[in-house]
This record gives C-alpha cells, structure tokens and sequence, in this order.
C-alpha cells in the first residue's frame, strides 16, 4: 500500500471524518499500514508518542531557520564551507568564469544569504548508470533523475544505440520515417488513447491541449488547480489570491492571459461545485493528477468525481502527466488511479534523455490538429475545422527514435509481468519482475526505512512518494537553512539530489545504491542533529487524541433567524459530499 495521504490524516485530526468510520476503516488496516498511519498522524502534530487526551505538554524538533543562527551554527557553517570548497574547487571556480555569458535560470533558486558561499551548480564530466562524476573527481550515486526525464539510468545503452543509428541514417527533419510510425503506434498501445501527437516540449504539449480544447467546446477559459505547475506558457500560468481571483503569475505575464484561468483549490468539493456552475465557459479542466510539488495530495475520488462532471457537462478533462507518465505505470497516474481523460499530455522519460513532448487523447479532439484520416481515391477530406500548430523540430528524428526505443523498452518489461500481478497489483508487486513493480517496491520500501527514522528520532521530516517519484518535506519549513544544508550534505556524503524537491529511483540503482542513499540521509541528519540545527520546542498536545473514546457531542443548537433553512440544508450536504469523498478515499487505501 503507498503512503497514506497526508491530507486525509489531517482531515481525521481535524475530525472532518466521522470518527467511527475511520476507527472501522483503522481496524481493517495490516500492522504494518496501520504504524504508517499512526506515524503520518505523529509527523503532522509533532508528538513523540500518542497522547491519551491529557492535554500535557510534549516535545518535539523543529528545524533552525536562518534568521535564528548563533555563533556556533555560524562557525559551522564556516567551517563546511571550507570543506566544500576544498571538496569541489573547480566547479566553485566555473561560476564566477562563466556566469558572465551564461544565463542560468535555476542559479539563483533557493538562495539563503547565510549560505551564499555554498550555493552553486557542481560541474559534471560524465554520467552512467545510477551514477554522476563531476569535474573534481567526485562520484555520486544520481536521485536527481534529470528532474524526472532519466527512469532507465544515464547512458542507457539502447537509447544511445538508436540515437546513434539515427544520426548515421540523417533523416531531415521535415520528413517522415518509419520509426515515427513505429513509435506513435506504439505509445497508442501502451497509453490507451488513440492517436498521439509529437511536440517539442513538455510546456508546448499543454500549450496545444489548452488550445485543442478551446477550438472544440468554443469556450475560453481554463480550469486548473493551485499547487499544480504546467509549464512555462502564460496560457496556464496564474495564481490565486486570497478572494479566489486568478493572478498573473509574474513580471512579463499578463493579467489578460491570467482572466482567462480559473484558479481552484485541489480536492476541495467547492472547486466541483464551480466547475459545474461555470461550465458554459470552460473550455477544459486540467489536472495534475498527482502534483509533483504535493506528492501527499492524491484524491482519487475527486478526481473521479470530476470525470463524472466533465462528461456530464462536456468539458475535455487534461492529465498533465508530464512526471508521472510513464514513471508510475505506462499510462501514469491515470493507470494506476483507472481514470481515462480526453486528453493527456506527457514529457520526460518518453524522449529518452532527449528534449520532447506528446499530446495524446481519443480521436474526437486530436482530429483538430491534422483534420483527421481520409483516404485517397474517394471523396474524403480533412476537417475544416484545425487548430494551428508547428515546430520545426517537434518530429526532430533523433528524438523520435530515442522516444521509440524507450517504448521498445517499456513494453519489453512489461512482458515480464505476471498474470496474477496484471490482474490485481496495480504494479506494486514485491515478487512481480517487471520494472515498475520493481521501482514502485523498491521506493516504497526505501520511504519506509526513512520515514520510520524520522519519527524515532522525532524529526520534522517526511518523505511523500508516489510509484518512484519521492519528495523530502519539512513539516514546520519551507526550504530554511536546515534544509539546504542536509541536500548539500547528502551530495558530500555521495548523494546528489535536486535542490528543486522531487528525487527519482531508476532500473540502474541497485539495492546497494539505495542502501547508501539510506545511509547518507542518516549521517546528514546526525550531523545537523550534532551542531544544533535542530531544537527541541515545546509543543502543546491536541486535548482530543483520534485513537481514543470522546465523549458525546453537545446538542447542536437551533439556527438563528439569520440562517434560511436553504443555506443550512446546502452547507449539510457540501459536509456530507467532503465526508464521501474522504471515505472513499480511506476505503481505497484501505484495498
């Protein structure tokens, strides 16, 4: 079973959910399952051992923050600098050499002042397998994973194969090939959708989804949900405020682009509820199904509620599957969630390490781009009605042919399957051979060891994981010195990690690689715990534990004047829709 998600472990501490329905839920859980719960619950309201309602006092760590350093921290943080300096001086010497003319967007994200000295990009020489080598002569095992493209290992050789193949057989890139015949049939097969087009990049596929949707519903706006992240385009970059309102996302994007975005909450049954009532101008709702910026949120029920209510109102639903297509199952998230959207948009892995994007979906909406098949010697043409779209280099045949040897691959080990696996494990077999079953296992396992250290040790930390997607997160902070300090650890220690969250197992890592991928997380944090970086802060314990008896509720008192009957009855049944949807989602773990 994955991680239960964080937010239905709030949602029981908040008493969202009927406590005798969770309780029953409890009960059918296995131990193990059941100490995954009760740690999720520890991790969220920072007890060390569970309370029995006695309102006492507790303790429990929390990460120093920047604005709270003494001088010992500070002579630390000297003292690290020097090592690392003296650990990798040749890539510390490239920033200041070359930063003139290159333009790098991440240099400056995540930057903490009183760490300044630390803070840059080492400079690889070579890449292999679950490892990097940097100029300095470092090795380290890669959780990086290229930011999600790498799910085979660096230089895996049949993608360097195909690539090389292809640069010896000079296919222009205005033409055709039998291998990009070969490979949108193929992603067809393994995606379910019936036709698959071929883009330049992740942020260009849901630029071209967005407008496939608005030509075939004549409607303009976009639905998304806050949390999520689409790409670059301005077509789906907004944010929310505090009275709901959708906000240009930053200096350049402009509010025009932004009035045309509905900005709603994840999960949240009113976000439903608007979509319903908007839906004459939504042209399509588009989803993150799993956000790779909040592993933990994952309302299967939601989602399928939402299903529900676009068929119903005609609205194309969008996966963006750009991290976890073909990374938790071949059809991601969907596959694994038994969702199928109009629409899905992918990027990373299928292009095999080289730069690409795919919109796939059924033939209804992908027939706006080519105007669909005809044939020759009869009467047959393409639509009319065709949404713009080009790109020099969206069929660049070097692309395509690594797109199509990963897919050679993926449908390789999915051979490996098992009958009893396809039929009931969802790919999270611990005996199945598969690589996805493998991955997902192998993750979970890992995320286990982990998340069960933080809370013996009574660390503020948390590993979210989805298939082998993983995200470390810091309960009481958002990337404070603590945290940057242990990444940059963990790649002295021979990890190398992605300052910008999300972390990826890999077919090349072996049970050694994750063993020291353990071990240097732990030696990270001993060393942090060690020089002070973690304090203990008294922390006042709910007066109410969950896994207890409480007594009889008050007698609820009769409305006042000022509340209609109407706005009572509507506000029980949103109540009663939440406490559905949670149960559900309980119950799905559950299996």
């Amino acid at each position: 079973m994955q991680t239960l998600d964080n937010e239905i472990a709030e949602k029981i501490i908040s008493k969202k959910i009927e406590k005798k329905e969770a309780m029953r839920i409890f009960d059918g859980l296995s131990e193990t399952d059941k100490l995954q719960l009760i740690s999720q619950i520890k991790s969220l309201t920072g007890m060390t051992d569970v309370v029995n309602g006695s309102g006492t006092t507790t303790k429990r760590l929390k990460p120093l923050d920047q604005r709270d350093l003494e001088d010992n921290h500070r002579e630390f943080i000297q003292k690290l600098t020097e090592k690392y300096e003296a650990f990798v001086p040749k890539s510390k010497a490239n920033v200041p050499k070359h930063h003139y003319h290159f333009v790098d967007q991440r240099r400056n994200f995540h930057l903490i002042k009183e760490i300044k000295q630390l803070h840059f990009q080492i400079t690889y020489e070579k890449a292999e397998g679950a490892y990097v080598h940097d100029i300095d002569g470092n090795k380290y095992i890669d959780i990086s994973g290229d930011m999600g493209v790498n799910i085979f290992g660096h230089k895996a050789p049949f993608i360097v194969d195909a690539v090389k193949a292809a640069l010896d057989r000079g296919i222009p890139l205005a033409g055709y090939s039998e291998t990009i015949h070969n490979a949108t049939k193929l992603i067809s097969e393994l995606t379910g959708h019936d036709r698959v087009l071929f883009t330049q990049s992740g942020t260009e596929a849901v630029m071209v989804a967005t407008r496939i949707a608005r030509a075939a519903t004549n409607r303009k706006k976009i639905a998304l949900f806050e949390g999520a992240y689409h790409g670059l385009s301005d077509v789906v970059m907004a944010m929310r405020d505090m009275q709901g309102n959708s906000l240009a996302a930053g200096p350049g994007m402009l509010q025009e682009f932004a009035d045309q975005i509905i900005v709603l909450k994840y999960g949240d049954e009113e976000s439903l509820d608007i979509i319903e009532a908007n839906a004459s101008e939504i042209a399509g709702v588009l989803v993150e199904p799993v956000q790779s910026r909040h592993i933990y949120n994952k309302p299967v029920e939601f989602l399928k509620e939402l299903r529900n209510i676009t068929i119903e109102k005609d609205i194309p639903l969008i996966f963006d599957e750009m991290i976890t297509g073909f990374r938790v199952s071949p059809k991601g998230a969907q596959g694994i969630f038994n969702i199928t959207p109009d629409i899905s948009t992918y990027g990373k892995i299928p292009g095999g390490g080289l730069p690409t994007g795919l919109v796939a979906g059924s033939q209804k909406y992908m027939d706006l781009i080519d105007g669909g098949t005809w044939e020759f010697g009869d009467d047959s043409m393409p639509k009319s009605k065709r949404v713009g779209m080009g790109g020099t280099h969206s069929q660049n045949p070097l692309k395509v042919a690594s797109a199509y040897a990963t897919m050679k691959q993926i449908k390789k080990e999915l051979e490996k399957r098992e009958d009893k696996c396809s039929k009931s494990c969802n790919f999270h077999s611990h005996t199945c051979q598969n690589m996805y079953c493998k991955l997902n296992t192998r993750t979970m396992r890992m995320v286990e060891e982990l998340n069960q250290y933080f809370v013996e040790h009574n660390l503020p930390i948390t590993i979210d994981f989805f298939g082998s997607l993983f995200r470390f997160r810091y309960i009481d902070s958002y990337w404070g010195i603590t945290e940057a300090l242990m990444f940059l650890l963990m790649r002295m220690n021979g990890v190398e990690t992605n300052i910008q969250g999300n972390c990826f197992i890999t077919t090349a890592h072996t049970d050694e690689d994750i063993r020291k991928v353990i071990e240097a997380v732990k030696k990270s944090l001993q060393t942090l715990i060690k020089e002070g970086f973690f304090y203990e802060a008294p922390v006042e314990a709910p007066k109410e534990e969950f896994f207890t008896e409480t007594p009889a509720p008050a007698p609820v008192q009769q409305p006042t004047q000022t509340h209609t009957q109407e706005q009572i009855n509507t506000n029980d049944s949103q109540l009663q829709k939440l406490k559905d949807l949670l149960v559900r989602d309980l119950k799905r773990f559950n299996q």
